[in-house]
Protein backbone atom coordinates (compact mmCIF):
# COMPACT_ATOMS: atom_id res chain seq x y z
CA UNK A 1 0.00 0.00 0.00
CA UNK A 2 1.22 3.36 -0.88
CA UNK A 3 2.07 5.83 1.94
CA UNK A 4 -0.06 9.30 1.41
CA UNK A 5 2.07 12.34 0.05
CA UNK A 6 3.49 14.27 2.57
CA UNK A 7 1.47 17.61 2.48
CA UNK A 8 3.72 21.23 1.79
CA UNK A 9 3.31 24.11 3.48
CA UNK A 10 4.56 27.45 3.28
CA UNK A 11 4.59 28.89 6.67
CA UNK A 12 4.45 32.72 7.14
CA UNK A 13 5.20 34.30 10.36
CA UNK A 14 7.35 37.47 11.76
CA UNK A 15 7.87 35.52 15.09
CA UNK A 16 10.18 33.04 14.70
CA UNK A 17 9.12 30.84 17.99
CA UNK A 18 5.69 30.91 16.10
CA UNK A 19 7.48 29.45 12.59
CA UNK A 20 9.37 27.11 14.60
CA UNK A 21 6.20 25.82 16.69
CA UNK A 22 4.61 25.24 13.60
CA UNK A 23 7.52 22.96 12.26
CA UNK A 24 7.37 21.05 15.47
CA UNK A 25 3.75 20.41 15.21
CA UNK A 26 3.88 19.45 11.72
CA UNK A 27 6.99 16.79 11.81
CA UNK A 28 8.21 14.91 8.69
CA UNK A 29 7.36 12.89 6.97
CA UNK A 30 3.56 13.35 7.26
CA UNK A 31 4.09 17.44 6.80
CA UNK A 32 7.33 19.26 5.30
CA UNK A 33 7.32 22.90 6.64
CA UNK A 34 8.71 25.98 4.83
CA UNK A 35 9.22 28.97 7.35
CA UNK A 36 9.53 32.10 5.67
CA UNK A 37 9.70 35.91 8.40
CA UNK A 38 7.37 37.88 6.09
CA UNK A 39 5.34 38.13 3.40
CA UNK A 40 8.02 39.40 0.46
CA UNK A 41 9.77 36.51 0.71
CA UNK A 42 7.07 33.86 0.78
CA UNK A 43 5.69 35.52 -2.51
CA UNK A 44 9.16 34.76 -4.21
CA UNK A 45 9.45 31.45 -2.73
CA UNK A 46 5.57 30.15 -3.89
CA UNK A 47 6.10 31.15 -7.31
CA UNK A 48 9.05 28.51 -7.31
CA UNK A 49 7.89 25.82 -5.46
CA UNK A 50 4.62 24.13 -4.96
CA UNK A 51 2.81 24.03 -1.99
CA UNK A 52 -0.11 21.80 -0.85
CA UNK A 53 -0.84 25.17 1.91
CA UNK A 54 0.05 28.16 3.47
CA UNK A 55 -0.39 29.31 6.88
CA UNK A 56 -0.20 33.16 7.41
CA UNK A 57 -0.05 35.00 10.13
CA UNK A 58 -2.51 38.08 10.03
CA UNK A 59 -0.61 40.39 12.05
CA UNK A 60 3.02 41.07 10.28
CA UNK A 61 5.05 44.40 9.61
CA UNK A 62 4.51 45.76 6.41
CA UNK A 63 2.24 43.39 4.18
CA UNK A 64 -0.23 41.75 6.34
CA UNK A 65 -1.29 37.74 6.36
CA UNK A 66 -5.11 39.33 4.44
CA UNK A 67 -3.04 41.45 2.04
CA UNK A 68 -0.82 38.65 1.48
CA UNK A 69 -3.52 36.37 0.76
CA UNK A 70 -4.68 38.89 -1.97
CA UNK A 71 -1.49 38.89 -3.92
CA UNK A 72 -1.29 34.74 -3.62
CA UNK A 73 -4.89 35.11 -5.46
CA UNK A 74 -3.54 37.05 -8.03
CA UNK A 75 -1.35 33.24 -8.64
CA UNK A 76 -3.27 30.78 -7.61
CA UNK A 77 -7.41 31.00 -6.83
CA UNK A 78 -7.71 27.16 -5.25
CA UNK A 79 -4.82 26.87 -3.05
CA UNK A 80 -6.15 26.42 0.60
CA UNK A 81 -4.77 29.12 3.10
CA UNK A 82 -5.01 29.10 6.90
CA UNK A 83 -4.97 32.10 8.83
CA UNK A 84 -3.33 32.07 12.24
CA UNK A 85 -4.41 35.09 14.54
CA UNK A 86 -4.20 35.99 18.60
CA UNK A 87 -6.38 38.95 17.63
CA UNK A 88 -9.74 39.44 19.04
CA UNK A 89 -12.23 40.09 16.77
CA UNK A 90 -14.73 43.19 17.46
CA UNK A 91 -18.62 43.17 18.21
CA UNK A 92 -19.64 43.35 14.56
CA UNK A 93 -17.11 40.03 13.16
CA UNK A 94 -15.38 42.21 10.72
CA UNK A 95 -12.41 39.95 11.03
CA UNK A 96 -14.07 36.87 10.47
CA UNK A 97 -16.02 38.43 7.68
CA UNK A 98 -13.01 39.37 5.89
CA UNK A 99 -11.55 36.04 6.78
CA UNK A 100 -14.32 33.92 5.41
CA UNK A 101 -14.82 36.18 2.20
CA UNK A 102 -12.64 33.67 0.73
CA UNK A 103 -14.19 30.34 0.18
CA UNK A 104 -10.57 28.76 0.55
CA UNK A 105 -9.45 30.29 3.70
CA UNK A 106 -9.50 28.70 7.07
CA UNK A 107 -9.26 30.47 10.63
CA UNK A 108 -7.40 28.94 13.60
CA UNK A 109 -6.62 30.92 16.89
CA UNK A 110 -2.94 30.75 17.57
CA UNK A 111 -3.53 29.03 21.05
CA UNK A 112 -3.70 25.79 19.14
CA UNK A 113 -2.31 22.45 20.16
CA UNK A 114 -0.49 20.14 18.13
CA UNK A 115 -3.39 17.29 17.85
CA UNK A 116 -5.55 20.51 16.84
CA UNK A 117 -3.17 22.33 14.22
CA UNK A 118 -2.78 18.20 12.71
CA UNK A 119 -6.37 17.92 12.56
CA UNK A 120 -7.16 20.90 11.01
CA UNK A 121 -4.33 20.75 8.44
CA UNK A 122 -5.51 17.11 7.27
CA UNK A 123 -8.84 18.15 7.53
CA UNK A 124 -8.42 20.55 5.07
CA UNK A 125 -6.43 18.29 2.90
CA UNK A 126 -8.95 16.30 2.80
CA UNK A 127 -11.50 18.18 1.56
CA UNK A 128 -9.29 19.28 -1.18
CA UNK A 129 -8.33 15.77 -2.13
CA UNK A 130 -11.79 14.93 -2.16
CA UNK A 131 -12.83 17.98 -4.69
CA UNK A 132 -10.22 17.00 -6.78
CA UNK A 133 -11.19 13.68 -7.38
CA UNK A 134 -14.59 14.56 -7.53
CA UNK A 135 -13.19 17.42 -10.35
CA UNK A 136 -11.05 14.56 -12.23
CA UNK A 137 -13.98 12.13 -12.08
CA UNK A 138 -16.25 14.55 -13.48
CA UNK A 139 -13.98 15.58 -15.94
CA UNK A 140 -13.33 11.78 -17.27
CA UNK A 141 -16.71 12.15 -17.23
CA UNK A 142 -17.35 14.85 -19.75
CA UNK A 143 -14.33 12.93 -21.63
CA UNK A 144 -16.19 9.88 -21.88
CA UNK A 145 -19.26 11.45 -23.04
CA UNK A 146 -17.59 13.47 -25.65
CA UNK A 147 -16.22 10.14 -26.84
CA UNK A 148 -19.92 8.93 -27.02
CA UNK A 149 -21.06 11.91 -29.01
CA UNK A 150 -18.37 11.17 -31.28
CA UNK A 151 -18.94 7.94 -31.55
CA UNK A 152 -23.23 8.41 -31.82
CA UNK A 153 -22.10 10.84 -34.73
CA UNK A 154 -20.75 7.35 -36.36
CA UNK A 155 -23.88 6.00 -35.42
CA UNK A 156 -25.81 8.74 -37.74
CA UNK A 157 -25.87 8.81 -41.27
CA UNK A 158 -23.90 10.74 -43.31
CA UNK A 159 -25.25 14.75 -43.81
CA UNK A 160 -25.56 14.14 -47.24
CA UNK A 161 -25.49 11.01 -48.72
CA UNK A 162 -26.56 9.82 -52.85
CA UNK A 163 -28.20 6.51 -52.88
CA UNK A 164 -28.61 5.60 -56.87
CA UNK A 165 -31.29 7.87 -57.92
CA UNK A 166 -32.01 8.87 -54.16
CA UNK A 167 -30.72 11.94 -52.09
CA UNK A 168 -30.98 11.81 -48.06
CA UNK A 169 -30.17 15.02 -46.28
CA UNK A 170 -29.73 15.06 -42.30
CA UNK A 171 -28.96 17.50 -39.66
CA UNK A 172 -29.10 16.71 -36.04
CA UNK A 173 -27.32 18.66 -32.98
CA UNK A 174 -27.53 16.74 -29.08
CA UNK A 175 -29.29 19.06 -26.53
CA UNK A 176 -26.54 17.55 -24.54
CA UNK A 177 -23.02 16.15 -26.06
CA UNK A 178 -25.05 12.62 -26.19
CA UNK A 179 -28.41 11.86 -28.02
CA UNK A 180 -31.42 10.10 -27.66
CA UNK A 181 -32.75 10.79 -30.84
CA UNK A 182 -31.94 8.34 -34.02
CA UNK A 183 -32.35 7.95 -37.88
CA UNK A 184 -31.70 4.95 -39.69
CA UNK A 185 -32.33 4.17 -43.16
CA UNK A 186 -32.10 1.09 -44.92
CA UNK A 187 -32.63 0.44 -48.41
CA UNK A 188 -34.45 -2.89 -48.71
CA UNK A 189 -34.18 -3.20 -52.77
CA UNK A 190 -33.63 -0.96 -55.85
CA UNK A 191 -35.76 2.67 -55.10
CA UNK A 192 -37.29 1.58 -52.04
CA UNK A 193 -35.92 2.21 -48.63
CA UNK A 194 -37.11 1.54 -45.01
CA UNK A 195 -36.60 5.18 -42.81
CA UNK A 196 -36.88 5.08 -38.94
CA UNK A 197 -37.23 7.95 -36.63
CA UNK A 198 -37.79 7.75 -33.11
CA UNK A 199 -36.90 9.91 -30.19
CA UNK A 200 -35.96 8.34 -26.64
CA UNK A 201 -37.47 10.11 -23.81
CA UNK A 202 -35.00 12.17 -20.76
CA UNK A 203 -31.91 12.98 -22.28
CA UNK A 204 -28.49 12.51 -21.35
CA UNK A 205 -26.59 9.25 -21.05
CA UNK A 206 -29.38 6.81 -20.49
CA UNK A 207 -31.38 7.92 -23.43
CA UNK A 208 -28.48 7.67 -25.56
CA UNK A 209 -27.28 4.08 -24.45
CA UNK A 210 -31.32 3.18 -25.01
CA UNK A 211 -30.83 4.52 -28.41
CA UNK A 212 -27.70 2.69 -29.10
CA UNK A 213 -29.59 -0.42 -27.85
CA UNK A 214 -32.15 0.28 -29.96
CA UNK A 215 -30.37 0.65 -33.46
CA UNK A 216 -28.42 -2.21 -32.88
CA UNK A 217 -31.61 -4.24 -32.51
CA UNK A 218 -33.47 -2.72 -35.26
CA UNK A 219 -30.09 -3.50 -37.74
CA UNK A 220 -29.89 -7.09 -36.14
CA UNK A 221 -33.68 -7.63 -37.41
CA UNK A 222 -33.56 -6.21 -40.54
CA UNK A 223 -30.45 -8.69 -41.46
CA UNK A 224 -32.71 -11.48 -40.37
CA UNK A 225 -36.11 -10.96 -41.63
CA UNK A 226 -37.12 -11.33 -44.98
CA UNK A 227 -38.04 -8.10 -46.99
CA UNK A 228 -41.81 -9.37 -47.90
CA UNK A 229 -42.20 -9.47 -43.75
CA UNK A 230 -40.55 -5.89 -42.97
CA UNK A 231 -43.57 -3.57 -42.29
CA UNK A 232 -43.91 -1.11 -40.38
CA UNK A 233 -46.24 -2.63 -37.34
CA UNK A 234 -43.61 -5.90 -37.76
CA UNK A 235 -41.14 -3.40 -36.90
CA UNK A 236 -42.50 -1.65 -33.93
CA UNK A 237 -43.88 -4.99 -32.07
CA UNK A 238 -40.04 -6.00 -32.33
CA UNK A 239 -39.41 -2.60 -30.47
CA UNK A 240 -42.17 -3.10 -28.25
CA UNK A 241 -40.39 -6.72 -27.54
CA UNK A 242 -36.74 -5.65 -27.08
CA UNK A 243 -37.91 -2.13 -25.19
CA UNK A 244 -39.57 -4.63 -22.19
CA UNK A 245 -37.08 -7.36 -22.65
CA UNK A 246 -34.16 -4.73 -21.45
CA UNK A 247 -36.85 -3.32 -18.45
CA UNK A 248 -35.87 -0.05 -19.51
CA UNK A 249 -37.65 2.96 -18.28
CA UNK A 250 -37.75 4.65 -21.46
CA UNK A 251 -40.24 4.98 -23.83
CA UNK A 252 -40.01 5.95 -27.54
CA UNK A 253 -42.15 8.13 -29.94
CA UNK A 254 -41.52 6.37 -33.27
CA UNK A 255 -42.24 6.51 -36.83
CA UNK A 256 -41.48 3.51 -39.35
CA UNK A 257 -42.06 4.32 -43.11
CA UNK A 258 -41.45 2.10 -46.51
CA UNK A 259 -41.13 4.56 -49.11
CA UNK A 260 -40.79 3.31 -52.29
CA UNK A 261 -39.98 5.51 -55.00
CA UNK A 262 -40.68 3.43 -57.93
CA UNK A 263 -43.89 3.66 -57.49
CA UNK A 264 -44.28 7.10 -55.28
CA UNK A 265 -46.17 5.26 -52.50
CA UNK A 266 -45.30 5.66 -48.46
CA UNK A 267 -46.32 3.02 -45.78
CA UNK A 268 -46.02 4.23 -42.76
CA UNK A 269 -46.92 3.86 -38.38
CA UNK A 270 -46.44 6.14 -36.25
CA UNK A 271 -46.02 5.44 -32.73
CA UNK A 272 -46.65 8.87 -30.70
CA UNK A 273 -44.65 10.80 -33.48
CA UNK A 274 -45.15 13.62 -35.33
CA UNK A 275 -46.56 12.84 -39.12
CA UNK A 276 -44.02 13.74 -41.83
CA UNK A 277 -44.07 17.13 -43.56
CA UNK A 278 -44.30 15.98 -47.70
CA UNK A 279 -43.82 19.17 -49.88
CA UNK A 280 -44.08 19.64 -53.52
CA UNK A 281 -41.92 21.97 -54.92
CA UNK A 282 -43.91 22.14 -58.49
CA UNK A 283 -46.81 22.48 -56.26
CA UNK A 284 -45.76 24.84 -53.51
CA UNK A 285 -47.70 22.93 -51.13
CA UNK A 286 -47.50 20.21 -48.56
CA UNK A 287 -49.67 17.52 -48.09
CA UNK A 288 -51.96 18.19 -44.84
CA UNK A 289 -51.55 16.64 -41.64
CA UNK A 290 -54.93 15.29 -41.64
CA UNK A 291 -54.50 12.92 -44.58
CA UNK A 292 -52.46 11.06 -42.10
CA UNK A 293 -53.42 8.31 -39.95
CA UNK A 294 -52.81 8.71 -36.00
CA UNK A 295 -51.02 5.66 -35.24
CA UNK A 296 -50.59 4.28 -31.49
CA UNK A 297 -48.63 4.66 -28.24
CA UNK A 298 -45.22 5.33 -28.43
CA UNK A 299 -43.01 2.43 -27.86
CA UNK A 300 -42.72 0.81 -24.54
CA UNK A 301 -44.72 3.15 -22.91
CA UNK A 302 -47.57 0.62 -21.37
CA UNK A 303 -46.43 -3.02 -21.30
CA UNK A 304 -48.41 -5.07 -23.76
CA UNK A 305 -48.99 -2.72 -26.17
CA UNK A 306 -49.52 -4.20 -29.77
CA UNK A 307 -49.34 -2.56 -33.40
CA UNK A 308 -51.99 -3.37 -36.06
CA UNK A 309 -51.79 -3.46 -39.64
CA UNK A 310 -54.90 -1.76 -39.31
CA UNK A 311 -53.11 1.54 -37.80
CA UNK A 312 -50.71 1.31 -40.88
CA UNK A 313 -51.64 4.27 -43.73
CA UNK A 314 -50.77 4.77 -47.10
CA UNK A 315 -49.61 8.18 -48.61
CA UNK A 316 -49.53 8.50 -52.59
CA UNK A 317 -46.34 10.98 -53.13
CA UNK A 318 -46.04 13.61 -55.68
CA UNK A 319 -43.06 12.61 -57.87
CA UNK A 320 -40.53 15.63 -56.73
CA UNK A 321 -41.71 15.00 -52.73
CA UNK A 322 -39.54 16.12 -50.60
CA UNK A 323 -40.20 14.18 -47.38
CA UNK A 324 -38.82 15.69 -44.05
CA UNK A 325 -38.80 13.37 -40.74
CA UNK A 326 -38.32 15.20 -37.35
CA UNK A 327 -38.38 15.10 -33.66
CA UNK A 328 -40.14 17.23 -31.26
CA UNK A 329 -36.86 19.18 -30.72
CA UNK A 330 -37.29 21.66 -33.24
CA UNK A 331 -40.91 22.94 -32.23
CA UNK A 332 -39.48 22.97 -28.55
CA UNK A 333 -36.85 25.27 -28.94
CA UNK A 334 -37.73 28.65 -27.50
CA UNK A 335 -36.96 32.53 -27.75
CA UNK A 336 -36.20 34.54 -24.80
CA UNK A 337 -39.52 35.42 -24.32
CA UNK A 338 -40.14 31.69 -23.65
CA UNK A 339 -42.15 31.02 -26.84
CA UNK A 340 -42.06 27.86 -28.91
CA UNK A 341 -41.16 27.87 -32.28
CA UNK A 342 -44.10 25.57 -32.75
CA UNK A 343 -44.37 23.26 -36.06
CA UNK A 344 -45.96 26.30 -38.07
CA UNK A 345 -43.27 27.77 -38.38
CA UNK A 346 -41.09 24.51 -39.51
CA UNK A 347 -43.90 24.07 -42.75
CA UNK A 348 -43.59 27.57 -43.63
CA UNK A 349 -39.57 27.29 -43.84
CA UNK A 350 -40.05 24.28 -45.51
CA UNK A 351 -41.90 25.67 -48.28
CA UNK A 352 -40.07 28.93 -48.57
CA UNK A 353 -36.43 26.93 -48.72
CA UNK A 354 -37.11 23.91 -50.77
CA UNK A 355 -39.39 25.40 -53.54
CA UNK A 356 -36.12 24.82 -56.36
CA UNK A 357 -35.77 21.52 -54.59
CA UNK A 358 -33.70 19.69 -51.83
CA UNK A 359 -30.21 20.73 -51.74
CA UNK A 360 -27.74 20.02 -49.49
CA UNK A 361 -27.77 22.85 -47.39
CA UNK A 362 -31.33 22.82 -46.90
CA UNK A 363 -32.08 21.39 -43.56
CA UNK A 364 -29.60 23.66 -42.13
CA UNK A 365 -30.34 26.69 -43.65
CA UNK A 366 -33.82 25.93 -42.09
CA UNK A 367 -32.39 25.22 -38.30
CA UNK A 368 -30.19 28.45 -39.27
CA UNK A 369 -33.36 30.92 -39.59
CA UNK A 370 -35.08 29.63 -36.13
CA UNK A 371 -31.33 30.36 -34.56
CA UNK A 372 -31.47 34.10 -36.69
CA UNK A 373 -35.05 34.82 -35.26
CA UNK A 374 -34.28 34.32 -31.75
CA UNK A 375 -35.14 30.72 -31.37
CA UNK A 376 -31.54 29.58 -29.34
CA UNK A 377 -32.96 28.31 -26.04
CA UNK A 378 -32.66 24.49 -26.96
CA UNK A 379 -34.18 21.80 -24.58
CA UNK A 380 -34.17 18.93 -26.44
CA UNK A 381 -32.59 16.90 -29.06
CA UNK A 382 -33.29 18.21 -32.44
CA UNK A 383 -33.44 15.83 -35.60
CA UNK A 384 -34.46 16.97 -39.15
CA UNK A 385 -33.93 14.21 -41.85
CA UNK A 386 -34.90 15.01 -45.54
CA UNK A 387 -35.47 12.13 -48.66
CA UNK A 388 -35.90 13.02 -52.52
CA UNK A 389 -35.57 11.60 -55.78
CA UNK A 390 -32.46 13.19 -56.78
CA UNK A 391 -33.07 14.53 -60.44
CA UNK A 392 -31.26 17.63 -62.21
CA UNK A 393 -31.68 19.12 -64.61
CA UNK A 394 -29.17 19.54 -67.80
CA UNK A 395 -25.84 21.01 -67.17
CA UNK A 396 -26.52 20.34 -63.36
CA UNK A 397 -23.77 17.78 -61.75
CA UNK A 398 -23.43 16.98 -57.98
CA UNK A 399 -20.89 14.83 -56.31
CA UNK A 400 -19.45 13.66 -53.13
CA UNK A 401 -15.82 13.80 -52.08
CA UNK A 402 -14.31 12.22 -49.15
CA UNK A 403 -11.48 14.81 -48.01
CA UNK A 404 -8.43 12.75 -48.69
CA UNK A 405 -5.58 13.89 -51.12
CA UNK A 406 -6.22 10.65 -53.65
CA UNK A 407 -9.53 11.16 -53.86
CA UNK A 408 -9.59 14.96 -54.04
CA UNK A 409 -6.94 14.65 -56.78
CA UNK A 410 -9.12 12.10 -58.87
CA UNK A 411 -12.07 14.50 -58.41
CA UNK A 412 -10.14 17.50 -59.61
CA UNK A 413 -9.11 15.34 -62.69
CA UNK A 414 -12.64 14.73 -63.45
CA UNK A 415 -13.67 18.18 -62.99
CA UNK A 416 -11.27 19.17 -65.79
CA UNK A 417 -12.46 16.68 -67.91
CA UNK A 418 -15.99 17.33 -67.37
CA UNK A 419 -15.48 21.20 -67.59
CA UNK A 420 -13.54 20.40 -71.33
CA UNK A 421 -16.52 18.61 -72.70
CA UNK A 422 -19.26 20.99 -71.64
CA UNK A 423 -17.52 24.28 -72.56
CA UNK A 424 -14.51 22.58 -74.73
CA UNK A 425 -12.12 25.61 -72.97
CA UNK A 426 -9.33 24.08 -71.93
CA UNK A 427 -7.85 27.31 -69.77
CA UNK A 428 -11.35 27.49 -68.17
CA UNK A 429 -10.58 23.96 -67.51
CA UNK A 430 -7.54 24.15 -66.25
CA UNK A 431 -8.81 27.33 -64.01
CA UNK A 432 -11.25 24.81 -62.67
CA UNK A 433 -9.05 22.55 -61.81
CA UNK A 434 -6.41 24.72 -59.71
CA UNK A 435 -10.01 26.14 -58.07
CA UNK A 436 -10.72 22.71 -56.83
CA UNK A 437 -7.63 21.67 -56.25
CA UNK A 438 -6.91 24.52 -53.90
CA UNK A 439 -9.57 24.96 -52.24
CA UNK A 440 -10.85 21.27 -51.65
CA UNK A 441 -7.28 20.90 -50.18
CA UNK A 442 -7.81 23.51 -47.84
CA UNK A 443 -11.32 22.12 -46.64
CA UNK A 444 -9.50 18.96 -45.90
CA UNK A 445 -6.39 20.17 -44.39
CA UNK A 446 -7.72 23.52 -42.47
CA UNK A 447 -11.46 22.81 -42.31
CA UNK A 448 -11.74 19.19 -41.71
CA UNK A 449 -8.30 18.78 -39.74
CA UNK A 450 -7.52 16.22 -41.63
CA UNK A 451 -10.10 14.21 -40.25
CA UNK A 452 -10.40 10.27 -41.07
CA UNK A 453 -11.76 10.38 -44.83
CA UNK A 454 -14.07 7.51 -44.23
CA UNK A 455 -16.47 9.55 -42.06
CA UNK A 456 -16.46 13.11 -43.45
CA UNK A 457 -17.63 14.35 -46.87
CA UNK A 458 -17.36 17.36 -49.34
CA UNK A 459 -20.13 18.11 -51.41
CA UNK A 460 -19.79 19.44 -55.06
CA UNK A 461 -22.29 21.06 -57.29
CA UNK A 462 -21.50 22.53 -60.60
CA UNK A 463 -23.86 24.26 -62.48
CA UNK A 464 -23.11 25.75 -66.57
CA UNK A 465 -24.85 28.64 -67.12
CA UNK A 466 -24.78 30.32 -70.70
CA UNK A 467 -21.71 32.82 -69.70
CA UNK A 468 -20.65 31.28 -66.23
CA UNK A 469 -19.92 28.45 -64.01
CA UNK A 470 -21.45 28.25 -61.09
CA UNK A 471 -19.77 25.97 -58.26
CA UNK A 472 -21.44 24.86 -54.90
CA UNK A 473 -19.07 23.28 -52.14
CA UNK A 474 -20.63 22.19 -49.16
CA UNK A 475 -18.17 21.20 -46.06
CA UNK A 476 -19.14 20.65 -42.24
CA UNK A 477 -15.32 21.62 -41.58
CA UNK A 478 -14.60 24.92 -39.02
CA UNK A 479 -15.30 28.14 -39.48
CA UNK A 480 -12.96 30.20 -41.02
CA UNK A 481 -13.44 33.88 -42.44
CA UNK A 482 -12.27 34.18 -46.00
CA UNK A 483 -11.65 37.74 -46.23
CA UNK A 484 -12.91 38.09 -49.30
CA UNK A 485 -13.58 42.03 -50.05
CA UNK A 486 -14.28 42.65 -53.58
CA UNK A 487 -13.84 39.60 -56.26
CA UNK A 488 -11.76 40.48 -59.45
CA UNK A 489 -9.62 39.69 -61.75
CA UNK A 490 -7.46 42.94 -61.44
CA UNK A 491 -6.79 42.09 -57.66
CA UNK A 492 -6.79 45.39 -56.83
CA UNK A 493 -10.31 46.16 -55.74
CA UNK A 494 -9.76 45.91 -51.75
CA UNK A 495 -5.84 46.48 -50.73
CA UNK A 496 -6.68 45.22 -46.93
CA UNK A 497 -8.64 42.46 -48.30
CA UNK A 498 -5.56 41.22 -50.58
CA UNK A 499 -3.42 41.49 -48.12
CA UNK A 500 -5.27 39.72 -45.14
CA UNK A 501 -5.41 36.69 -48.56
CA UNK A 502 -1.99 36.39 -49.09
CA UNK A 503 -0.86 36.06 -45.51
CA UNK A 504 -3.58 33.45 -45.19
CA UNK A 505 -1.65 31.68 -48.10
CA UNK A 506 1.54 30.81 -46.42
CA UNK A 507 -1.21 28.49 -44.37
CA UNK A 508 -1.98 26.99 -47.81
CA UNK A 509 -5.32 28.80 -48.02
CA UNK A 510 -4.43 29.98 -51.38
CA UNK A 511 -7.34 32.54 -51.19
CA UNK A 512 -5.88 35.12 -53.65
CA UNK A 513 -5.20 32.89 -56.03
CA UNK A 514 -9.61 31.91 -55.89
CA UNK A 515 -10.18 35.85 -55.98
CA UNK A 516 -8.27 35.64 -59.51
CA UNK A 517 -10.10 33.05 -60.41
CA UNK A 518 -13.47 33.75 -60.04
CA UNK A 519 -15.98 36.44 -60.55
CA UNK A 520 -17.22 36.24 -57.58
CA UNK A 521 -17.29 34.18 -54.21
CA UNK A 522 -19.43 34.70 -51.64
CA UNK A 523 -19.50 32.14 -47.75
CA UNK A 524 -22.08 31.32 -45.65
CA UNK A 525 -22.46 29.20 -42.63
CA UNK A 526 -25.31 27.82 -41.96
CA UNK A 527 -26.48 26.43 -37.93
CA UNK A 528 -23.02 27.22 -37.11
CA UNK A 529 -21.93 23.62 -38.80
CA UNK A 530 -22.00 23.71 -42.77
CA UNK A 531 -20.11 25.90 -44.60
CA UNK A 532 -21.48 26.72 -48.20
CA UNK A 533 -19.02 28.83 -50.64
CA UNK A 534 -20.49 29.63 -54.01
CA UNK A 535 -17.88 30.48 -56.96
CA UNK A 536 -18.92 32.20 -60.12
CA UNK A 537 -16.25 31.90 -62.88
CA UNK A 538 -16.84 33.39 -66.29
CA UNK A 539 -16.00 31.79 -69.54
CA UNK A 540 -14.05 35.08 -70.83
Amino acid sequence: MEASPSIKILAVDDDSFMRQLIARCLPEPDFIVTPCPNAMEAMAIFKEKHFDLLILDIMMPGISGLQLRSLIRQENSTIPIMLLTAKVDDAEGSLLKEISSDKNTYYQNKKFTKSELQSLVKSIMGRVWQAKQEKDYFIEMENDISLAGEIQKHMFPHWWTLDGGIQFCHYFRPYMKITGDMISHFKLEEGVFLEIIGDISGHGIQSALTMAAVESSISNYIRKTLLSDIQPHHILNHLQAFMEDISTEKYMTCLVAIVDFNVNMMTYQLAGHQAPIIFSPSQNKTIPTKDFKTGSLPVALLKGTVYNESDTGTIQLPDDAIIFLYTDGLGDIRDDTGENAGEDLLQQLISSISHEGLRPSTNFKIVDIYFKAGYTNINDDITLTAISKHTLPPGNYDFSISPSVDEIDKFVQKANSLVFEQTHDEILAGKVEILFSEFLNNIAIHGLGQRNAKRPIISVHIEFHEEDIMIVVCDQGKAWDMQLGETSNTLTDNFFSDLKNRRLEFHGRGLHLLKSISKSITRSRYADTLNETIFLINYK
